[in-house]
C-alpha cells in the first residue's frame, strides 16, 4: 500500500489545478506561457498552501473569482468579464510600474494611477449604468463590477470608494476629460456586451446608446460595437456548452462534477445561455456523446484540458486516472480528434508537475 501524499501538498495541488481550470476557462486557450505567469502572480498563495495555510479554490466562490480575476489582469484579461477590452487597452495597474520606471520599482506613478482612476472608473461607472439600468442590481451585476473593479489595481482606498457607489443612470454620467476614442470603444463594446449577458432588454441598449452618445463616437462606431459585442456572446455560447459537457461526461458519477460543470457554466457562457447548461447538471441525466458541437483546434485542445483540469483537483489515483483518461479520449473524439485528449492531458500535467515540484521543498515534515 502506497503512503498517503502529505495533505498540504494535496491542497496546493487542488488550489493550482484551480488555477489552471480559471486561466484556461476565462481564455478559452490551453496556453503554457498565460499558465506560468500566472503562477508566478499566485506564487505567494500556492507557497502558503504548500506551507500549510488554508488553501484557496474555487469552493469559495465569490471571494476566489474576485482574487482570480485581478491576477488575471496583466497578463490576459478573463474572457467573461464585459470590460476586459478596457483592461487590454492598459487601464488596469495589476501590472505594476510600466516603461523605465518598472527598472527601478514595481510601484505605478502618480499619473498612471491617476489615468486609471478616471478612465478606469468611468468604465465602472458605465457598466453599473448598464446593468442596473432595469433598476435592479442583481448578484451577476454585482460580480462583474467587483472583478472588474478589483481588476483596475487601484490604491485600496480609491478601490473600495469606487465599489461603494451606487449605480448611476447613464443619462448622469460625466466623461473623464481627455478619454482616448480607443479606450471609449472598448467602454461600448463591453457595455453592449453587459446588456447582451441577461438577453436584449431594451432599457439597458438605451443606456448604452446614451454613453455613446456621450462619448461623441460615430454612429458607425456605435454600430460596430454593438455587432462586436454580439460575435463575442456568441463565441462563448460556442465554446461553453462543449465544455460542461466535456466535464460533466468525463466526471460522470464523481461528487464534485456538479460543481465542477456549474463553475465551467459559469466562467465561460453568458448568463441567457447559462441556464440550459446548469438546469442540465441539476436535472442529472446523463451526457450523450452525439457530435453536436464544433470547436476548431485551440477551441477542442482548451475544452479538453479543462475537463482534465476538473478531473486532476481530486488526486485520483493511478487506476482512476486510467479510467477517467478514457472517457476524456471519447470526448475528444467526438469533437472531432481522439488523439487531441492525449495532447491535452500532456499539456496540463506537465505544467502541474512542474509547479508541484517547486512547491515540494516548502512542504512541512511530518509530526514524528
Amino acid at each position: 500500500m502506497a503512503l498517503p501524499p502529505n495533505i498540504c501538498l494535496v491542497n496546493a495541488a487542488r488550489s493550482l489545478c484551480d488555477d489552471v481550470f480559471f486561466a484556461i476557462a476565462s481564455t478559452n486557450r490551453l496556453d503554457e506561457g498565460v499558465l506560468r505567469a500566472l503562477a508566478k502572480r499566485r506564487a505567494p498563495v500556492l507557497q502558503a498552501a504548500a506551507r500549510g495555510a488554508p488553501p484557496e479554490h474555487l469552493g469559495a466562490w465569490d471571494t476566489w473569482l474576485v482574487r482570480m480575476a485581478a491576477a488575471m489582469a496583466p497578463i490576459q484579461p478573463p474572457r467573461w468579464l464585459a470590460m476586459a477590452d478596457v483592461i487590454d487597452e492598459g487601464i488596469s495597474l495589476e501590472g505594476g510600474a510600466r516603461g523605465v520606471r518598472s527598472l527601478f520599482t514595481t510601484k505605478p506613478s502618480e499619473k498612471d494611477v491617476a489615468r486609471v482612476k478616471a478612465f478606469g472608473g468611468f468604465a465602472a461607472r458605465a457598466l453599473a449604468a448598464v446593468l442596473g439600468a432595469t433598476g435592479t442590481f442583481q448578484m451577476e451585476a454585482k460580480s462583474q463590477r467587483g472583478c472588474f473593479i478589483a481588476s483596475l489595481g487601484l490604491p485600496e482606498e480609491d478601490e473600495r470608494a469606487l465599489a461603494k457607489e451606487e449605480p448611476a443612470k447613464a443619462e448622469t454620467l460625466e466623461v473623464p476629460e481627455g478619454l482616448p476614442p480607443k479606450i471609449a470603444r472598448a467602454v461600448l463594446r463591453g457595455a453592449f456586451y453587459a446588456a447582451m449577458l441577461e438577453g436584449v432588454d431594451p432599457r439597458e441598449e438605451q443606456a448604452v446608446l446614451v454613453i455613446g452618445k456621450k462619448t461623441s463616437l460615430p454612429a458607425e462606431e456605435i454600430t460596430a460595437a454593438h455587432g462586436e459585442a454580439r460575435q463575442r456572446i456568441e463565441a462563448a455560447r460556442a465554446f461553453g456548452a462543449p465544455c460542461v459537457d466535456a466535464i460533466r461526461y468525463v466526471l460522470e458519477g464523481e461528487k464534485e462534477s456538479d460543481e465542477l460543470a456549474v463553475a465551467a457554466a459559469r466562467l465561460t457562457l453568458p448568463m441567457n445561455h447559462r441556464t440550459e447548461a446548469i438546469t442540465a447538471v441539476n436535472v442529472g441525466g446523463k451526457v450523450v456523446l452525439a457530435k453536436k458541437h464544433s470547436l476548431d483546434k485551440k477551441q477542442r485542445e482548451a475544452a479538453l484540458a479543462l475537463a482534465w483540469a476538473a478531473a486532476l483537483r481530486s488526486d485520483p489515483s493511478y487506476v482512476r486516472r486510467s479510467e477517467l483518461a478514457l472517457r476524456h479520449d471519447a470526448v475528444a473524439a467526438d469533437l472531432g480528434d481522439e488523439g487531441a485528449g492525449k495532447d491535452a492531458r500532456r499539456g496540463v500535467e506537465s505544467f502541474i508537475e512542474d509547479e508541484l515540484r517547486a512547491l515540494g521543498p516548502l512542504v512541512p515534515p511530518p509530526l514524528p
